[in-house]
């Protein structure tokens, strides 16, 4: 039986960087995007199928283009990759990536090589483009900004016309293209089911379904407080803290994953009698609780820590988050394992720039 199997060759970052683009600045994602006004284009190195008189399929992309600009796509393939000038031979990926040869020379190659050119589309059958190596040429013209990205190819790019008995595929180019508009829709079907498990990894996932990830696991959440890659972490550690929800573990897991400074949680009804008259840090009944950040203070942070400890923390428990800074002052706690700091005397004198503060006394 006959392998109906599709092969697809994304056009990445790696390839583009060698391919010679003018007017068009390469983006981190490995998209294109326009520069001011003009014709702007992109050559690419020839992809190679490593098999002679491949029938190439289709090449499809995602643009987004003002009202003004136009996209125009070339092509040839060949089983040669070499062609002869000016009497010497001369690899087409070298003629073709050289900005100093002619723009009409290009052309004139991708002329006689038999070469397709469609303007205004964005899905385009590479119908009788047969040979090892295919050559693209992509070009948009308008001073509009846009963006081309998900630069695909695929070989042989038809299923369903293959399908068909030879009588059928022979000389037969409007079935071929009917059938194609099915085809393609079918083949983007499928490529949303294979995509499925990267929809549902929190590292891969798009950013508007992990608020509905956090749902499902029984989290709140809010845009305000997190970011996309605060939420993603906090979504890989949900279903281990929600296992042990209510626990001492939990709500000093959950701050970890926001604080890298050291944590300590105080329990009221496990101090010493003679310490539970600092009912402003440690609260007022057996229940409450405090969570020592040793950090400076940080009211975005503080209101973050809040939002996730309410959901951890036991029933009926009160939580209090203390910053504790790098030195003790006034109206502020400090502990002398933690955040106490000795001062040195320091000697002074008048007349020379000294101030009489901290622990500066006069010799």
């Amino acid at each position: 039986m006959a392998d109906y199997g599709i092969r697809k060759y994304r056009l990445n970052g790696a390839l583009l960087k060698r391919s010679l683009l003018e007017g068009f600045s390469l983006l981190e994602d490995g998209s294109l995007r326009t520069e001011g006004a003009g014709v702007h284009s992109v050559l690419l190195p020839g992809l190679d199928s490593a098999q002679p008189d491949c029938a190439w399929g289709r090449l499809s992309l995602r643009c987004r283009l003002g009202a003004e600009s136009m996209l125009t796509v070339r092509a040839f393939a060949s089983d040669q990759d070499a062609v002869i000038r000016n009497n010497e031979v001369v690899r087409i990926d070298e003629f073709l990536l050289d900005p100093a040869i002619p723009r009409r020379e290009k052309e004139r190659l991708f002329t006689l090589a038999d070469g397709m050119e469609r303007s205004g589309v964005r899905d385009v059958l590479l119908t009788g483009q047969t040979g090892r190596w295919l050559w693209l040429w992509l070009e948009v013209s308008g001073a509009e900004e846009g963006i081309l990205e998900d630069l695909r190819v695929y070989v042989p790019g038809d299923n369903f016309f293959r399908t068909f008995p030879q009588v059928y595929q022979t000389d037969n180019d409007f079935l071929q293209r009917y059938l194609s508009i099915f085809s393609t829709m079918y083949q983007e079907f499928q490529e949303e089911i294979d995509a499925l498990p990267e929809l549902l990894d929190v590292d891969t996932a798009p950013e508007a379904l992990l608020p509905m990830f956090a749902h499902w696991l029984g989290l709140e959440t809010d845009e305000a407080l997190f970011s996309s890659e605060e939420l993603r972490r906090l979504l890989k550690a949900a279903p281990e803290l929600m296992a042990r929800k209510g626990t001492k573990w939990a709500v000093e897991k959950v701050v970890k994953l926001f604080v890298e400074e050291p944590v300590y949680i105080v329990e009221r009804n496990l101090i010493q009698s003679d310490k539970r008259h600092s009912e402003d840090l440690y609260g007022t009944t057996p229940y409450d609780f405090t969570v020592m950040v040793g950090r400076k203070m940080d009211e975005k942070l503080r209101l973050r820590l809040k939002f996730l400890i309410d959901q951890f923390r036991p029933a009926r428990s009160r939580c209090h988050i203390v910053f504790l800074e790098e030195c003790g002052g006034l109206d502020a706690f400090t502990y002398l394992d933690i955040n106490g700091t000795v001062l040195q005397n320091a000697p002074g004198s008048l007349d020379d720039g000294k101030a009489l503060t901290g622990m500066t006394f006069l010799q």
